[in-house]
């Protein structure tokens, strides 16, 4: 049995970390038992308990230190698991140093360290950047989700091991069941009419970006008699966002007040017939349903994902306009059917891309 100690942003009811910690373990997993060996994980948790019930993992509080020296202690290699765990523009600037101490930990003590389709950056302190480049040099495996986390990894002086461009470890999951707190949205959602699915996170501008998607939100639902779904993807943060919008919106929505697990959201997800999304992995979940997006870049991983679908993105918050956003959604909707088979292809490819590399993963454990 191999013993694997996993760290990032998880525990704090972040549908997209959430998806891509129970990718993680579960493809690991099941690649592992294909091969007739066990794998022990332990997750470094903000709600261990909750991480434990959920995945059937170990878990320790994120902030125990002793604990987390004695998990690392006695495995044999430390994740440092997807998303944009190594920037200082959001937070209280101690992602960067938290993170990387993880690594330096586990190097210190001899453990392989592995970077799992990582997204960097930016990265604008200059400590933060020597950290970074003084550490990631020392870790075994990397691998990125995006080009532009790969040129952040360049620019820095990351010179090994060689880095990897690999996707998103949410590409798979697979939607659960349609049963419990799944079962409950979509049965209340309306036969016969198109859903839109709307994700806002609190950011810059928010007044004037919410504004502006209230009335595009407004005028999609006349275009298209369409009802629409509020979904906060980081609880409770995005849903006071969320509640904001449908204060703006003159025609009448649905915000789901509750947290999904995320194979739970992608069933939701599965019954969008549009998605209009700021949160990366709401996007991600449109993909993963094939479903028609449109994403507003508030950051630089929005945009690198759309870019990689071949698709553009909305203005900006705070630069986003009602009227062109109306005209944009419009326009993914009425090319839908030949956006969902792209969206059919590119699954498939990434789905391919996400395996070849967690096997990588678990064969550099292995051996």
């Amino acid at each position: 049995m191999k013993k694997i100690v996993i760290s990032g942003y998880y525990g704090f009811n972040n549908a997209g970390d959430e998806a891509i910690l129970e990718s993680i373990v579960t493809t690991l997993d099941s690649l592992a038992a294909e091969q007739g060996e066990t794998l022990q994980f332990t997750v470094l948790s903000a709600e261990p308990a909750t991480t434990a019930a959920r995945l059937a993992v170990n878990a320790v509080s994120r902030t125990n230190f002793l604990a987390i020296v004695r998990a690392v202690l006695g495995s044999h290699a430390l994740i440092s698991g997807g998303g944009g765990l190594l920037q200082d523009s959001t937070g209280r600037g101690l992602s960067i140093p938290y993170y990387l101490g993880l690594v330096l930990l586990a190097s210190l003590l001899g453990k392989k360290t592995i970077f799992y389709a990582q997204g960097i950056g930016p990265i604008r302190k200059k400590y933060n950047r020597l950290l970074t480049r003084l550490i990631v040099n020392r870790v075994s495996l990397i691998s990125v989700r995006d080009q532009g986390s790969l040129d952040e990894l360049l620019k820095l002086g990351v010179t090994r091991p060689q880095l990897t461009l690999t996707v998103d470890p949410a590409f798979l999951l697979e939607p659960a069941d349609p049963n419990g707190r799944a079962a409950a949205v979509i049965e209340a959602l309306p036969v016969g009419k198109p859903v839109v699915g709307i994700a806002v996170r609190s950011w810059h501008e928010e007044a004037k970006t919410l504004t502006a998607i209230a009335a595009a939100a407004d005028c999609i639902t006349r275009e298209l008699a369409a009802v629409t779904v509020l979904v906060p993807m980081h609880y409770p943060e995005d849903l006071a966002a969320a509640e904001k919008l449908a204060g703006l919106m003159k025609s009448q929505t649905v915000i789901l007040q509750e947290p999904l697990a995320p194979r739970e959201l992608l069933a939701v997800f599965n019954c969008f017939s549009l998605v209009l999304a700021m949160r990366l992995h709401a996007l991600i979940f449109a993909a993963l349903a094939a479903v028609p997006l449109l994403g507003i870049a508030y950051d630089r991983k929005v945009g690198a994902f759309l870019e990689r679908l071949g698709l553009s993105s909305a203005e900006e918050p705070g630069a986003l306009e009602a009227v062109q956003l109306t005209a944009q959604a419009l326009e993914r909707w009425q090319g839908r059917d030949q956006l969902r088979r792209l969206l059919r292809e590119r699954n498939f490819a990434f789905r391919q891309d996400g395996l070849q590399w967690a096997g990588r993963v678990l064969a550099f454990i292995l051996k």
